[in-house]
This record gives structure tokens, sequence and C-alpha cells, in this order.
């Protein structure tokens, strides 16, 4: 029997005032119109805080520390075979695009009311979140 095999995704809620950092996608074949959280996926040789710093850097040209991030929720999406693994961060930041043909937009959206148009994915992470799940799978 072969092992199971996941493809490893980062995600980080930046989170300032009670608000969230929300990302428009476009052009990615995936979610396009969509809100989603600053991340990507995890590189060979990449540890899970430098793929995130790295996603930081590239999609919010912002400079990231370990100590910026805590691993806070892992969401395992068995079918799509995709494990992600989010972030918080309380740092301070001023992002801006650092990806235009793939991000339209970025937010900084009230947590607790987000756009009709925040991925479902991004909706149950901040919900199990704020309800002390670490933990949940799509």
């Amino acid at each position: 029997m072969e092992r199971f095999k996941s493809v490893i995704c980062v995600d980080t809620l930046f989170i300032k005032d009670n608000k969230v950092l929300l990302m428009e996608r476009i052009n990615t074949g995936n979610d396009d119109g969509y809100f989603e959280l600053p991340g990507g996926h995890l590189e060979e040789n990449e540890d899970l805080f430098d793929a995130m710093i790295r996603e930081a850097k590239e999609e919010l040209l912002i400079d990231l520390s370990r100590d910026d991030l805590e691993i806070v929720h892992v969401m395992h999406h068995y079918t799509g075979l995709l494990l992600n693994v989010i972030f918080k961060c309380n740092k301070d930041i001023n992002p801006s695009i650092g990806e235009p043909n793939k991000c339209s937009k970025l937010i900084w959206s009230d947590i607790n009311d987000l756009p009709i148009n925040t991925t479902d994915k991004v909706k149950k992470i901040i919900s199990n979140i704020n309800n002390d799940k670490y933990y949940d799978y799509m």
C-alpha cells in the first residue's frame, strides 16, 4: 500500500485592531475573485516558518522573522491532498502587493464581518480559531 501524500501550504492571519489582512486572488485558476489569506506552498528543503517568511516577502513585500510567527491551526484538505498550516502574526506591518499578477487588492477586514467573497476555507479557519479549535478538515 502506498502512503498518502499531501501538498503542504502555509497561510498567515495578520491581525491588527480586530481586522485581518486578506488578498483578492486573480489569474491563479483557483478561487479567483475571492479573498484569501497570504501564503503559499512549501518548497523542497524548506521548513514551515521559512516558507511563510518567503511567501510574506514575495506576496506582501514585508520582512518577517521566526519570532513574528506562531502556528495556530492546521486544516487538512484530505480530498484535495492539501495540508494547510496556519500562522498568526501580530507584528505591525505595512503590506504592498508583491505579485500583482495574482492579487488584485489587499484589504483589512473586520475579522467578525468578512466579505461575502471570502473563501469558505478562510471563514472556517477563523471560526475554528475563535472557538479554540486548532485542527479541522475540509
